[in-house]
């Protein structure tokens, strides 16, 4: 790894832990709320919104992930 890439590393892999602590908050049910207009949607709302937010989640984290690779970061 370049050397120049070590704290932009450091600052992407800490993103991808929150992302990763982000969705195992969704993914026990907990942490979401979704408001339109002010107004907090129910609880069948949530749970429809919910494999959408998490896919999310995975996408953003997996991006985080290639660009650590594409620095020579290797995950085991």
């Amino acid at each position: 790894m370049n050397v120049d890439n070590l704290s932009k590393a450091n600052c992407i892999y800490n993103e991808m832990k929150e992302l990763q602590r982000q969705k195992g908050m969704l993914e026990s049910g907990a942490g979401l709320g979704v408001t339109i207009q002010s107004t907090y949607q129910d609880n069948a709302f949530l749970e429809a919104i919910r494999p959408h937010a998490v896919a999310e989640l995975d996408r953003r984290i997996e991006e985080k992930k290639a660009v650590l690779v594409s620095f020579g970061i290797s995950f085991t």
